[in-house]
């Protein structure tokens, strides 16, 4: 099954085009801003965890770019 859109082509479930590029480079952000949370997790409080967590997430399904400016 092939799915296209403008800047995406979806076929037998692999994307190809401008946007599953940027969705991969924002994937791969996340991915080292979740390794580098693992590596202070023993110092976080349960409030900060959530807080990064959180802005991980968000930062994977909207791209806010405020997300990378502060970590903690």
């Amino acid at each position: 099954m092939t799915f296209t859109e403008p800047g995406l082509v979806v076929h037998n479930g692999f994307a190809e085009g401008p946007l599953a590029d940027a969705a991969l480079a924002r994937a791969a952000r996340v991915a080292q801003l979740l390794d580098d949370l693992q590596e202070q997790t023993p110092t976080l409080t349960d409030g900060q965890l959530h807080d990064v967590v959180h802005r991980a997430l968000r930062c994977f399904t909207q791209e806010s770019p405020r997300c990378w400016a502060s970590r903690s």
